[in-house]
């Protein structure tokens, strides 16, 4: 899609993962941003690791180019699964996980796979992207002094006023909205006077970035989550790069959460009780420190501010599952977000942001506090310092779900104006956090599909569009017609795929009408983020207007 000349920039504060995933995620959408950063650099301590499959099926949309690289810094297989328990390192194991969710959904259900890495090396492939695309201002150094206008009730524009950090020089800044990802003590929650919802400061961590050979005591038994539970170290050691990188979180009662008490020093021997090497050598790279919090923002979008990432919703790190929330909560906002600036779609989808993505966030949080209070349950029998109620084997089974949530990333199901129901059930599942059943049900993700044209291997996601998308069975071309006259109407940009017709795409296994639920005259309207808007299980006659109409109730306009 070409650049928006019409649209003013978007401001986007914050330049974390879902900052940087929002710039691109704009300019996939046409929109340029002006990306506003108070520090000089992408991040060089790795505190988030984990780009889940959905995550990396929305990286794929910004690029093969982006995509190879994010996967070049995963992780080996080996170093995926499991979570493990143990006293040290060394020691024996007290139990342990397989959690296959870290290894990615696997192709039957995806495109991609997950990505294990670490920050510091995920941001600059982003950051890299971002420049090659020519649509962000990128601007590091700078910081909001004051917020002007934006948020109120008929806003036209955000206007705020920033420092340059290297100059000293102030300025304003005009933008055609704000997308706030300015982390966890965001400013632009306070300002808009937000509150969060749910339980906060449930414990004290110091999280140490450091270099050791690790690896040479842990080959026998690799892990994605090493945790430990002795009476010198309680903690979990987390492999970087299985080449000697790792990241460490040690929690710590809340009078010694600063790194004046809680030193390199301290750190580095709290590293040596936990291996269970008493000689271990170590290069402390950084120390940091954060709170564990599981609550979500009363309300995510005010005006034209739309408050993404941990200013929206935080979460503890049992799962993974922080960014990789923030980042799906992003790309079901930009699309909105750019249809609304162009005045293709009424303030009424911006609103379905905070209607559809609210609850999945507060799904998270409650998953990942039971998942906390698991494995801290876990460490407590460890040590002898808890009467458990359960075994540790059976405490193991309860924590089941930890790593593996596959239906929280793939089958969450938003239930807004923004989708039109067509009067079906959901599929039953056992689990709806860990199993996953793909459906074209409206309010569902669009099921992956594998097609082939002449030489080219794709998903049925690789066909959605950032202006909407008909996909039908072999015998839909009447929907094509259909959507040539929609596109006038409605002044989009919007794609027709049919599955099985001659010259087009081929259903390479035989299951796109099975899986999307179809006839073969049927279709879907799938929106700019991958989830079914509409679906007509087959052609009729008054499938046209049906299709208008439920286009102008998603959009929030006129049909």
């Amino acid at each position: 899609m070409k650049a928006s000349t019409d649209v003013r920039p978007v401001i986007v504060l914050g330049a974390g993962p879902v900052g940087l995933g929002a710039a691109l995620e704009l300019a996939r959408c046409g929109i340029r941003s002006i990306l506003i950063e108070r520090n000089d650099r992408t991040s060089w301590h790795p505190k988030t690791r984990n780009f889940n499959t959905r995550t990396m099926e929305i990286a794929r949309g910004w690029g093969r180019e982006i995509y190879d690289e994010l996967r070049k810094l995963d992780l080996p297989p080996e170093w995926k699964s499991p979570i493990r328990f143990s006293g040290t390192i060394t020691g024996p194991e007290t139990g342990h996980i397989v959690s296959n969710g870290f290894m990615g959904a696997g192709p039957l259900l995806s495109p991609v796979n997950s990505v294990l890495s670490s920050q510091d090396m995920l941001e600059p492939v982003m950051l890299r992207e971002i420049r090659r695309s020519g649509m962000v201002d990128v601007r590091f150094n700078h910081e909001m002094l004051q917020f002007v206008r934006g948020n109120e009730e008929g806003a036209d524009e955000v206007e705020i006023r920033v420092r340059d950090g290297t100059t000293g020089e102030e300025s304003t800044v005009l933008g055609s909205a704000m997308i706030a990802a300015d982390g966890a003590a965001s400013s632009m929650r306070t300002i808009l006077g937000r509150t969060l919802e749910g339980t906060l400061k449930i414990n004290h961590f110091m999280n140490c970035y450091f270099r050791a050979d690790v690896e040479k005591y842990a080959r026998e038994r690799p892990g994605i989550l090493l945790f430990v539970a002795n009476e010198k170290a309680q903690g979990v050691l987390q492999p970087l790069d299985s080449r000697g990188r790792w990241l460490c979180q040690i929690t710590v009662p809340e009078s010694e959460w600063s790194t004046e008490t809680f030193t390199k020093e301290r750190a580095a021997q709290w590293i040596r009780d936990a291996v269970g090497v008493a000689d271990l050598p170590i290069e402390i790279v950084s120390v940091g420190k954060w709170q564990m919090n599981a609550v979500v923002c009363d309300q995510l979008q005010v005006g034209r501010i739309l408050l993404m990432g941990d200013a929206a919703h935080m979460f503890p790190p049992t799962g993974g599952l922080g960014v990789n929330t923030g980042l799906q909560g992003m790309h079901n906002a930009v699309w909105k977000l750019a249809l609304f600036l162009r005045g293709k779609a009424g303030r009424g989808l911006l609103e379905t942001y905070t209607t559809e993505r609210k609850p999945v966030s507060q799904w998270v949080a409650e998953q990942s506090y039971h998942n906390a209070r698991q494995v801290a349950q876990i460490g407590l029998i460890s040590r002898g310092q808890a009467q458990p109620t359960l075994s540790t084997q059976e405490v193991l089974k309860e924590t089941r779900r930890y790593g593996n949530q596959l239906g929280l990333e793939l089958g969450a199901i938003y239930a807004s104006p923004a989708v039109v129901s067509d009067g079906t059930s959901a599929p039953e599942v056992q689990d709806p956090y860990t199993d996953y059943a793909p459906t074209g049900r409206p309010g569902h993700r669009a099921p992956h599909v594998w097609l082939r044209k002449g030489d080219d291997t794709l998903s049925t996601l690789d066909l959605v569009g950032p202006e909407f998308t008909l996909i039908c069975g072999a015998e839909g071309a009447a929907w094509c017609t259909v959507v040539d006259r929609l596109r006038q109407r409605f002044g989009l940009d919007m794609g027709c795929q049919c599955i099985g017709a001659s010259g087009g795409y081929q259903d390479v296994e035989g299951t796109f009408e099975q899986r999307y639920g179809l006839q073969s005259s049927g279709a879907v309207l799938v929106r700019p983020d991958g989830w079914v808007a509409w679906r007509a299980q087959a052609w009729n006659e008054g499938g046209k207007d049906a299709l208008a109409a439920a286009l102008g109730a998603v959009l929030a306009v006129e049909a």
